[in-house]
């Protein structure tokens, strides 16, 4: 990635950082919990979205019900933020042991148009072949969905298809209701995603304590 790219994708993380910081600092008056990551209870929706799977089937939200889910928005071809970001999940899924059973990582693709089912398996299975999930959908239903959760991308351009799609690292939770709970980014430690995510599964079927 050169250096304007860089400071693209810093800028385009930034406000995205910022304005969800905006909105959390409406709770900011309550005393903090214990939890390590960033809590959007009540500040983000639950999970919804039609989509298709790497292997080929229609899935829904409710298809992963039962499931503590870690969303990551990302595409195959990226070169440099979400190998790094599939290899760490993929690290936190081992930490977790027997408990990530109930734990699935849903690779969202925000290339639909180059990453088929078939692209997307080959890409997460490479990570993590048992709790990872590639999902696409149509071009609108991936927009939707990253509209839905405010992630922070910048479109491939339509003058030079060669230029990446940038996007940020942010890594969305939900509890096994479907519920929005924890926001992860690069700045939180492994350590720290690992604890609140076995607290997130030790709380009765993963909803709010």
């Amino acid at each position: 990635m050169d250096k304007r790219a860089a400071r693209s994708l810093s800028l385009i993380t930034g406000r995205f950082i910022s304005g969800l910081m905006m909105v959390l600092a409406v709770s900011a008056c309550t005393s903090r919990s214990s939890w390590h990551l960033e809590q959007v209870t009540g500040h983000l929706p639950e999970l919804n979205f039609s989509l298709t799977s790497d292997t080929g089937q229609a899935v829904t939200a409710e298809t992963y019900d039962g499931n503590v889910l870690l969303m990551y928005f990302g595409f195959t071809h990226c070169e440099a933020e979400c190998p790094v970001s599939m290899a760490r999940l993929a690290r936190i899924t081992q930490l977790l042991g027997s408990d990530a059973q109930q734990v699935r990582v849903l690779f969202v693709t925000l290339d639909p148009e180059r990453d088929t089912p078939q692209v997307l398996h080959r890409y997460v299975t490479q990570f993590d072949p048992v709790h990872a999930v590639g999902l696409t959908g149509s071009k609108e239903d991936i927009e939707a969905l990253t509209k839905q959760y405010r992630a922070a991308y910048r479109p491939r351009s339509k003058i030079s298809e060669s230029r990446d799609i940038m996007h940020g690292d942010a890594i969305y939770i939900f509890d096994s209701r479907g519920q929005a709970r924890l926001l992860a980014t690069s700045a939180d430690s492994d350590e720290n995603l690992e604890q609140d995510l076995r607290r997130l599964l030790a709380s009765a079927d993963g909803i709010r304590q």
